[in-house]
């Protein structure tokens, strides 16, 4: 740096006090392997010291000289920094500065330090994302680093109107959090709220979405997803143009996109690029897999073990023949199955890649025909069981595909106590639910029936009095702000 640009910067070092920073951050950091505290020269304020993680700065933001003293010493100067703009700081923001890979400059009996922005995070480049599959749209999705995903959202959506609340959650992490949302478009009850539930957290540490979700929403612990997790930055300003908030934290992948709507779930990002048929088509084929998967086990259970009468005689035959020699009732031989395919499906998920082919097909093809061929299940069951797993698979968010293979458990219960009329009751069971959920003030069934298409109610931020008013409009194709 010039002499004259760091007689200014050195001017906003204190030195009134007898608990000296540079002793203060020594000891603080005094089994870190990887603090150093450099001498890089002296000012009339005394030596000058550097402060900094050698594991998350970047070597490349400063530039010294070493010049020769009279008496053949050699003495270290700093003689430019390359950063951006500089902030001086007390022993707490130079510590929680330190740590996120900045540097400290400060004297030896300085009572603060100067904040310099030398941080290197580590992160890898863009890539597509790995839980979507995109089959039209941008190629590439969110990484872990938070001011790239900013940044790939402000590459889309290049207006003044889309604000950014950022804060710390984690007394230990102090990781960042964002709320993006479009001003003028976006509820400010709605922001609020968030940010309001955001500030209100009380946590040693966050590491994902999903856990900073949970303390965001209260009833998130719930079976079904609050909110919407998404990787793909035009899924993400879509929603923004919907009147929706957008959460991004620090060191994730993973966005939240709130309120939640059940149908959100069943809406891929590809839809609104093709044409209004095809996308209509497209969703109602991933609705009727939905009741397929759920519905199709606790069907053949009711219609072959206790609604007996209401098949065709062929069909009765055809199913007896097929359990011919199966010691086990139907509901026992069902369950197997399905925690059986369940198994095969969390084993190839877990596995590497370079063998979870392998265990796959080890324990959907041989697996299978080795049951089949023992009696154990029949071969009737084998393509319930099979054309339900295919038709758990349609779905296009992860967290409802976990969902759905938790309640096609709770029908198959049903069917097997009472058969059809179990089925029904477990529907009405599951609509009830779904009706009395709420994800941010906004009713879980938006936009079915004519109370939840526009939801108003009043809210209380935690820790505070404040009420607001939450109104919002949703779609069952593309959301609007009412």
């Amino acid at each position: 740096m010039e002499p004259s640009k760091g007689a200014t910067m050195l001017q906003a070092l204190q030195h009134t006090s007898s608990e000296f920073l540079l002793s203060r951050l020594q000891e603080a950091f005094q089994h870190a392997a990887d603090f150093q505290a450099v001498c890089i020269g002296e000012s009339d304020a005394g030596k000058l010291y550097l402060l900094y993680l050698t594991t998350l700065v970047g070597s490349d933001h400063f530039i010294f000289n070493m010049n020769r003293q009279p008496q053949d010493g050699v003495l270290t100067t700093l003689h430019s920094y390359y950063g951006t703009s500089y902030s001086a700081g007390d022993f707490s923001a130079c510590e929680k500065a330190v740590c996120a890979g900045k540097t400290v400059l400060c004297t030896a009996e300085s009572a603060n330090g100067l904040i310099l922005a030398t941080e290197n995070p580590q992160q890898r480049g863009l890539q597509q994302p790995q839980t979507e599959n995109v089959i039209q749209g941008p190629m590439y999705g969110f990484i872990e680093n938070y001011s790239t995903n900013i940044a790939l959202i402000r590459q889309r959506m290049q207006t003044s109107r889309l604000k950014i609340w950022e804060a710390r959650v984690g007394d230990l992490t102090n990781t960042k959090v964002g709320v993006v949302y479009l001003e003028g478009v976006t509820d400010p009850g709605l922001v609020q709220y968030t940010c309001g539930q955001i500030s209100a957290i009380q946590a040693d540490g966050i590491q994902d979405s999903g856990e900073l979700l949970r303390f965001m929403d209260p009833g998130s612990s719930r079976l079904f997803p609050a909110a919407v997790t998404t990787e793909r930055p035009d899924r993400v300003t879509a929603s923004l143009l919907n009147g929706k908030i957008v959460v991004l934290m620090d060191g994730t992948p993973f966005s939240i996109i709130a309120p939640g709507s059940f149908f959100d779930f069943w809406e891929s990002p590809e839809d609104q690029y093709l044409t209004p048929l095809i996308a209509l088509f497209l969703r109602w084929l991933r609705f009727i897999a939905l009741m397929i998967n759920l519905f199709l086990p606790a069907l053949y259970v009711a219609i072959t073990s206790v609604n007996i009468d209401l098949n065709r005689l062929e069909i009765s035959l055809a199913a007896a023949g097929s359990r011919e020699g199966v010691p086990y009732p139907v509901w026992l031989e069902s369950l197997i199955m399905l925690f059986l395919l369940d198994c095969i499906v969390e084993a190839g998920i877990r596995l590497p890649r370079s063998i979870s082919s392998t265990v796959t097909m080890v324990g959907g093809v041989v697996l299978g025909q080795a049951i089949i061929q023992a009696n154990i299940v029949s071969n009737l069951l084998v393509i319930i069981v099979a054309t339900t797993a295919l038709t758990n698979f349609i779905v296009v968010d992860y967290q409802m595909g976990l969902v759905q293979r938790i309640l096609k458990y709770f029908t198959l219960a049903g069917a097997s106590v009472i058969g059809i009329l179990g089925i029904f009751i477990c529907f009405a069971i599951l609509v009830i639910c779904l009706s009395r959920i709420q994800s941010f003030g906004v009713s879980y069934l938006t936009p079915i029936g004519p109370g939840a298409r526009i939801r108003s109610m009043s809210l209380g931020l935690i820790g505070g009095s404040r009420k607001f008013s939450l109104s919002y409009w949703i779609t069952f194709g593309r959301g609007s702000r009412q």
